[in-house]
C-alpha cells in the first residue's frame, strides 16, 4: 500500500523511526503540538490514497491505512500515560480524515474503551493565596530547606522548623499536616521548576548538541546556586523514607513522558549514538553527580561551572585520547525489518 510509514526495528524491538514520528508531535513535557500534527497527517493520507485512483478505492485505503496508523499511536500513548493527549490526537485525526471525505475508520472496541476510562475531568485550578499568606509559606519553606539538608529528615522537626522560619507552629501546620507533606510540597516546587526549564530547552527546534549542552549547563548552574535543595534531592534518593514519593531522576522522566521521543524526533542528522536512552540520561547525569561531590568535598571553594568544558568534553567527546585505538563496546544495532513504502 502506498503511504505506508517507514518502521526500523532495532534491538530489543525499539521503533526508532517511530518514537521520531511521535516526539515530532509533542514537546518533552507531553503538550500536543495539534497543527504539526495535522499538516502531518494530511500528508500521509495523502500518499495513503495512491494516484489515479476512483474516489471509492482512495477512500477505502485512506479509511484502512489510518484505522492501523491511529492504533499504533493511540496504543503507543496509553502505554505512556498520555489518555489527554490520545483523545487530543484522535479528534485531531477524524476531524481531518472527515475534511478529506474518509468516512470509514475503525478501531478497537477494547482501545476506545481504555482510551475513554483513562480520561479524568481536569482538576479546578486551586484559589491563590493572599500575599501575606504566600510570605510565611516562602519563609516556612526556606527554614525547612536548611533544616532538612543540614540535620536530615528524620532530625528534622516541624517544631524547629516553625522557631528557624519564625512562623508560629500553630500557622505552621495550618499550611503542612506533618513534615513528610512540608517536604513533599517543598521538593515538588523546584521539581516542577526544573521540569519546566527541562522543557523549555528540548522544546526549541535547534541542534540536538545545543540543547544537549544547554541541559548540562543548565543543571551543573542549578547545582550551583541551590545547594541545599541539591543535597536534599541527593538524599532523598539515597534515603527512602516511609510512604516516600518518587525519587527526582524517576520524577523528570515520568513528567516529560516524550523526552525520549522529542531527542530522538531533533536528532535528524543521526549525530547521537542509538545507544539505550535512560541507561545514557541516568549515566550522564551520574558523572555530574560525582563531579558535583567533589566541589562539596572542597567545600564549594571555587565556581562549580568552572567544571563544565570538562563535563561536556566527557560526555560528548569521550575521554579516550585521539591517538590511541578505540574499542567500540555499543556498535549500533543492525535493521531487523525495513518495509519500503
Amino acid at each position: 500500500m502506498t503511504g505506508k510509514r517507514v518502521i526500523l526495528e532495532k534491538s530489543g524491538g525499539r521503533r526508532i523511526s517511530f518514537y521520531a514520528e511521535v516526539g515530532s508531535y509533542f514537546t518533552a513535557e507531553g503538550d500536543f503540538h495539534d497543527a504539526a500534527f495535522r499538516s502531518s497527517l494530511r500528508d500521509q493520507l495523502t500518499k495513503a490514497g495512491g494516484d489515479g485512483q476512483s474516489d471509492d478505492t482512495r477512500l477505502d485505503a485512506q479509511g484502512k491505512w489510518l484505522s492501523s496508523y491511529l492504533s499504533d499511536i493511540l496504543t503507543y500513548l496509553l502505554e505512556k500515560g498520555m489518555a489527554q493527549a490520545a483523545v487530543r490526537l484522535s479528534v485531531a485525526a477524524m476531524d481531518e480524515a472527515g475534511k478529506m471525505g474518509v468516512t470509514s475508520v475503525v478501531l478497537p472496541p477494547k482501545l476506545l474503551g481504555e482510551i475513554m476510562q483513562s480520561v479524568s475531568p481536569a482538576a479546578p485550578e486551586k484559589p491563590q493565596h493572599r500575599q501575606s499568606a504566600d510570605e510565611k509559606r516562602r519563609m516556612i519553606y526556606s527554614a525547612a530547606l536548611k533544616i532538612f539538608s543540614e540535620e536530615g529528615y528524620h532530625q528534622a522537626t516541624m517544631e524547629k522548623i516553625a522557631a528557624l522560619s519564625g512562623v508560629a507552629k500553630g500557622t505552621v501546620y495550618t499550611y503542612f499536616k506533618s513534615k513528610e507533606e512540608l517536604l513533599d510540597q517543598l521538593l515538588e516546587e523546584y521539581y516542577q521548576e526544573i521540569v519546566k526549564k527541562i522543557s523549555d530547552i528540548c522544546s526549541q527546534d535547534t541542534d540536538i548538541l545545543q540543547q544537549i549542552r544547554e541541559l548540562i549547563v543548565f543543571w551543573v548552574h542549578f547545582i550551583e546556586t541551590n545547594p541545599l535543595v541539591y543535597r536534599l534531592i541527593q538524599s532523598e534518593a539515597i534515603f527512602q523514607r516511609p510512604g516516600g514519593k518518587t525519587m527526582f531522576y524517576d520524577y523528570i522522566v515520568s513528567h516529560l513522558p516524550m523526552l525520549k521521543e522529542r531527542i530522538v524526533a531533533l536528532n535528524r542528522e543521526h549525530r547521537l549514538k542509538t545507544t539505550s536512552f535512560y541507561s545514557t540520561f541516568y549515566g550522564a547525569l551520574g558523572f555530574i553527580d560525582g563531579v558535583a561531590q567533589r566541589w562539596f568535598r572542597c567545600q564549594m571553594d571555587y565556581p562549580l561551572t568552572d567544571e563544565i568544558p570538562v563535563i561536556l568534553e566527557v560526555l560528548l567527546n569521550g575521554f579516550v585520547g585521539e591517538q590511541s585505538g578505540k574499542t567500540r563496546y555499543f556498535p549500533p544495532p543492525e535493521p531487523l525489518r525495513k518495509d519500503i513504502p
